[in-house]
C-alpha cells in the first residue's frame, strides 16, 4: 500500500517514530526508530541496529505498528513485518545504513508490508481509518 501524501510526508521528514511489537504471550514492546525509509513499492524498511526485544517479538508475532507524528498531526501505520539478514532486500538496507554511518551494525532489515493507516490525533476522528 502506498501511503497518502500527508502521511508519507510525515514519515519521511520526521526523524524518529515509535515502533510497537507484541510477543506471542501478549507482552508489548515499543521503541524509537530513526533508521527507516520507504521503498518505492510502499513497504517500510526499518534497520535493526540494536533491537533485541523488538526482534524477539517479530519472530513470534509479525504484526507491528508505527506511530508517526508532527506537532498535532499523528497517524498509526499497521502492517506485517518480515525480518531479513541476507538477500537483495537486506543488502539494499545494509548499504543504505552504512551510507549514514559505519558505526551502525545493520544486523537486519525489517521489511513492513503496510495494511492500514489510522488517524491518531485527539478529537472526534481519533481512530478513524484513513487508508
Amino acid at each position: 500500500m502506498l501511503l497518502k501524501k500527508e502521511v508519507l510526508e510525515i514519515f519521511k521528514n520526521e526523524k524518529c517514530h515509535q515502533f510497537a511489537t507484541v510477543s506471542i504471550d501478549g507482552t508489548p514492546n515499543i521503541c524509537n526508530v530513526g533508521a527507516k525509509y520507504m521503498r518505492d513499492d510502499g513497504k517500510i524498511v526499518v534497520i535493526d541496529n540494536f533491537m533485541n526485544k523488538t526482534l524477539a517479538n517479530i519472530k513470534e508475532n509479525p504484526e507491528v505498528a508505527i506511530l508517526i507524528r508532527r506537532e498535532k498531526e499523528s497517524y498509526q501505520i499497521k502492517g506485517t513485518a518480515n525480518y531479513l539478514t541476507a538477500g537483495k532486500e537486506y543488502d539494499e538496507a545494509y548499504k543504505w545504513m552504512k551510507s549514514i554511518g559505519e558505526k551502525y551494525p545493520a544486523r537486519g532489515a525489517i521489511i513492513i508490508t503496510v495494511h492500514s493507516v489510522y488517524n491518531s490525533i485527539t478529537g472526534p476522528t481519533a481512530g478513524d481509518r484513513v487508508q
